[in-house]
């Protein structure tokens, strides 16, 4: 407990008057007009001024011992289920008043460093037996699990003379995932509808999978070995049969986590770009019926068996909710190794990285080791800033010099763009902002394609 600033006020003028008392009688006796202030005048406002000190010492003293008996302030946090990463939300916090009159409160909340917020402390009256709910807003700014402490809450004694401080509430954690509105989003509306709204194209292909669907009557288009000729001969009309494509197929990504994809065009880096087109490309694939599997490489390191079913988009985002790129330098063979040692079965290989030259070597050794035995993709995030130099007017000699440095890095990085596709790797270089778009519609290429 300590004094509120009313006390301290009060003080500061018994302070004040008792030295305006003692300068004015030291000015009189020094210039003899003692007559003004006499004895008896000087020991009258001694009275007084002792009779304010005590009796402010006594309510301060009943104030803080009448404060002290009161049951405490009780207080409960409603946390969000759970949080994405650049969405905000807002904490609520309820706080009762069991005291039979208002208490005036200064609140703050201890809140992650995964976590920004705003509008704290607040400064409140809550009534007499009553419940107040106070919300604060908050922005996720780290994934990862976010732990709350317990709220600090300063509450004026009755008088208002002192304020007692106190740790109410139980700690608390919620997880910070990657930004999943697109996925979230998706569940309310038809799927193809939601890709569409993407800007993501589908090639239709009516009947040209290799999963038999159903038989129909023969329209104009069908192709002659599409034709079911004992359907046919029995219904005596030409009967088509319809097929899908490919279910029960294997889409495994490998995310780097290296210094590469720490780059920030905007308030999110390049590697929580990777993770939100992965879980968009992961759920749409599991609506597809297709089973996804993961792992990162890198510096943090997890691995993730290939799942079935939408559902299953949860047990991935709980296995990437808190993993963070790090400083370690790529190795892209030594992943390729990785890899061919846990999965043996024939699937999609989407690696997603930020390719430069000096990887030329490497990475085309780890993606022939991966195509004797899979179909491999290559998803390149391309650094914005590069497009920004060209886009830039040459003024002066460094501004030419600038640009032709980036020519030079582009030209060589679509080299080994150009190099890789032509050993049969499926390639993508996207800017980190429209990477989901791309992957999406390279992942319906290649399953129209029939090349799994």
């Amino acid at each position: 407990m300590r004094p509120s600033q009313k006390l301290l006020k009060f003080l500061l003028f018994c302070l004040v008057f008792a030295f305006g008392v003692f300068a004015v009688r030291i000015v009189a006796v020094q210039s003899d007009i003692t007559g003004i202030f006499s004895t008896d005048s000087v020991n009258t406002l001694k009275t007084i001024w002792w009779s304010c000190v005590l009796l402010l010492a006594g309510a301060a003293i009943f104030d803080a011992i009448r404060h002290r008996s009161y049951r405490k302030v009780q207080l409960e946090r409603e946390l969000p289920h759970s949080l994405s990463l650049g969405g905000h939300a807002k904490v609520t916090l309820n706080i009762k008043n069991p005291y039979y009159f208002p208490l005036e409160i200064t609140l703050t909340d201890i809140y992650p460093k995964e976590i920004e917020a705003v509008d704290l402390p607040i400064q409140f009256t809550i009534a007499a037996n009553a419940t107040k709910n106070i919300s604060y807003p908050i922005l996720p700014i780290r994934r990862g699990s976010a732990e709350f402490g317990q709220s600090c809450l300063r509450i004026n004694s009755r008088w208002g003379l002192w304020q007692k401080l106190e740790l109410l509430g139980k700690p608390q954690s919620v997880k910070v995932y990657p930004n999943f509105s697109a996925i979230t989003h998706s569940s309310t509306i038809a799927l193809e509808h939601q890709i569409s709204q993407l800007g993501i194209h589908l090639q239709q292909r009516r009947g040209e999978g290799s999963d038999f669907h159903q038989l129909r009557e023969f329209r104009e288009g069908d192709t002659m070995r599409q034709i079911d000729w004992k359907a046919t001969s029995r219904h005596r009309k030409p009967i088509s049969r319809d097929y899908q494509d490919e279910r029960d197929q294997e889409i495994i990504f490998l995310l780097d986590c290296g210094r590469r994809l720490r780059n920030k065009d905007d308030q999110i880096s390049h590697f929580d770009h990777a993770l939100n087109a992965l879980l968009l490309t992961s759920y749409i694939a599991l609506r597809q019926g297709d089973a996804v599997g993961l792992m990162s490489f890198a510096g943090n390191q997890r691995w993730m068996s290939p799942v079935k079913g939408p559902a299953h988009i949860n047990t991935i985002l709980n296995k990437l909710y808190d993993l963070h790129s790090t400083t370690t330098t790529t190795d892209y063979l030594q992943a390729a190794e990785q890899l061919i040692a846990r999965h043996k079965k024939r699937a999609l290989i989407v690696i997603i990285t930020n390719l430069q030259e000096s990887d030329a070597d490497d990475i085309t050794a780890a993606t022939q080791l991966l195509r004797k035995k899979h179909v491999v993709m290559v998803a390149s995030l391309r650094d914005a800033f590069l497009d920004n130099i060209l886009e830039h007017q040459v003024k002066s000699f460094n501004n030419a010099l600038s640009y032709c440095g980036t020519v030079d890095v582009i030209n060589q990085r679509q080299n080994l763009l150009k190099k890789l596709q032509a050993l049969g790797i499926i390639m993508t270089d996207s800017l980190p902002q429209h990477l989901h778009i791309d992957l999406v519609n390279e992942y319906f290429k290649v399953k129209r394609s029939g090349r799994l």
